[in-house]
């Protein structure tokens, strides 16, 4: 928070930072750590470098309730706490951001308006903080978030000779955060069923909150063809299970990201396994002779269990599938049968028996 009595900051000539050649040294530290969990600190060091400031502080911003801290420089663990529990949702940083979309420089002559909101972060957080003015550069990311690194000084401004500064250097960071960003998504290969099919696999980037970070094109055409997909986060949720199993051609395979993967931290990883579809190899069972149409395995699986009046969501622990795959089979199976519902299938079913 900038108050009356904080003073300007005396910067050195810019030129004289970027003739130090312990920038450089610094510069090429965070080049070779793109990719790897320490990288936005060693970019927060390299930003700082030659620049008087007490603190430091890298954010992701996603939506109004996804904020992550990255890492921060000075603060002590309860102020990072408390702005994880309660202040990230009134920073007006990340709000400026939400509403211009703009990369680039960011001081708080922009970002700070008065609002209540805001006055909660300058008058509060800044306060037990001990923040006297906040400038910082902002990163596009995937997803529709951004990356956010912020240089903070407990008793002056920061001068509009600094601001030009960071905005002469702002390409060349950026230059090393799509690295990292490259990298980064390299390294999904880890996570997924077949490194060397990792690039055409269907794949789905979530960050800790649900939201979509990536998803990549043969994901997209997947969805098309199960429509289950578009909702079957919801179901991993319930299910403690790392395979589940989607149709009679795709099974899911789930993993959750490291705390420290930037781009979705917590978040989890979603990889589509294409097989044949599976033909029955055996006769079909009495019952199944009403249907209009052969039935697949995993019908005959749910239909079996169906005829036991198990539950949708008890079929889906027996099976190992998600529920919403159940109710989707439970549909198949009434199209198969020429019935509207469960309750006419078993009825269907019992007179056969009779």
């Amino acid at each position: 928070m900038a108050t009356a009595d904080v003073l300007t900051v005396d910067l050195p000539i810019m030129s004289e930072v970027l003739n130090d050649a312990n920038w450089y040294v610094k510069l090429g530290t965070a080049a070779k750590s793109a990719g790897t969990p320490v990288f936005y600190e060693n970019m927060l060091r390299l930003l700082g470098s030659g620049i008087a400031h007490e603190y430091g502080f890298a954010v992701r911003y996603g939506n109004a309730d996804s904020t992550d801290v990255l890492c921060t420089t000075g603060h002590p663990d309860f102020i990072v706490d408390e702005y994880k529990a309660t202040y990230h949702h009134v920073d007006p940083f990340g709000h400026f951001w939400r509403s211009t979309r703009r990369k680039g420089l960011v001081t708080s002559e922009e970002a700070i308006s008065d609002t209540a909101e805001t006055r909660l972060y300058t008058s509060v957080f800044q306060r037990r903080a001990k923040i006297a003015d906040e400038i910082g550069i902002v990163f596009p990311s995937p997803g529709k978030t951004c990356i956010a690194l912020f240089l903070e000084s407990s008793d002056r401004k920061f001068s509009s000779e600094l601001a030009a500064h960071i905005e002469r250097i702002f390409p060349a960071l950026e230059g090393l955060h799509f690295s990292h960003l490259a990298r980064t998504f390299g390294k999904l290969c880890d996570f997924s069923l077949d490194a060397d099919e990792a690039t055409t696999r269907p794949i789905l980037l979530t960050d800790r909150h649900g939201q979509v970070v990536y998803r990549s094109s043969s994901w997209r055409e997947a969805e098309d063809r199960e429509p289950c997909l578009v909702n079957i986060r919801k179901d991993i949720r319930t299910i403690d299970r790392g395979e589940i199993e989607i149709s009679e051609t795709m099974r899911l395979k789930v993993s959750r990201l490291p705390d420290d993967f930037s781009i979705a931290p917590e978040g989890h990883i979603y990889v589509l396994n294409w097989r044949p579809v599976r033909q029955p190899t055996e006769a079909l069972a009495p019952s199944d002779g009403l249907a209009i149409a052969p039935l697949t395995k995993l019908e005959g699986d749910v239909l079996a269990l169906i005829k036991l009046t198990k539950s949708s969501g008890q079929i889906a622990v027996e099976l190992g599938i998600a529920k919403g795959t159940v109710k989707n089979y439970k549909q198949r199976l009434y199209r198969k049968f020429a019935v509207n519902s469960e309750r006419e299938l078993l009825g269907l079913l019992s007179k056969q028996q009779v």
